[in-house]
Parts: structure tokens; sequence; C-alpha cells
């Protein structure tokens, strides 16, 4: 037989999981912004090392991007 609950009960329980949730979405939120600060960091710092080993080789950067997409040259066929 089910337990029936006074009216009272419900919307005090109903408020208490309304407030979990938003602090929840909160703590998300505030997650979901440090995470894509901390991808943003890391992506830069890629960007500066890729250029700086651009930068020291002694390949051009016509044979570097060729290099990247996949082409070869004509030389290698």
């Amino acid at each position: 037989m089910a337990r029936t609950i006074s009216k009272d009960t419900l919307e005090k329980k109903i408020s208490k999981l309304e407030t979990a949730i938003s602090k929840n979405r909160q703590q998300y939120d505030q997650l979901t912004k440090e995470l894509k600060e901390l991808l943003d960091k890391q992506k830069a710092m890629q960007s500066e090392e890729l250029m700086k080993a651009i930068a020291d080789s002694s390949r051009s950067y016509e044979d570097i991007l060729q290099y990247i997409k996949g082409e070869t040259s004509k030389d290698e066929d």
C-alpha cells in the first residue's frame, strides 16, 4: 500500500531538490568555464610550441604545410 505524504512535506522535498539542482548547475557552469579556460591555455601553448618548431626548422613553411596537410611533393612521386 502506498504511503501518503502531506502537501507541506511534498512541497518541502520539491523545494530542497530544486535548490540542490540549482547549486549543481552553478557548480557545473563554473567547472565548465574553468575547463574552457584551461583548454584555451593548452591550445595557446601548443600553438606557440608549433610556431617555435617551425621557426627553428630547416624546412620551408611550404614544406611543413604540405606535410601537415598530408600532401606529397612531386619530387617524392
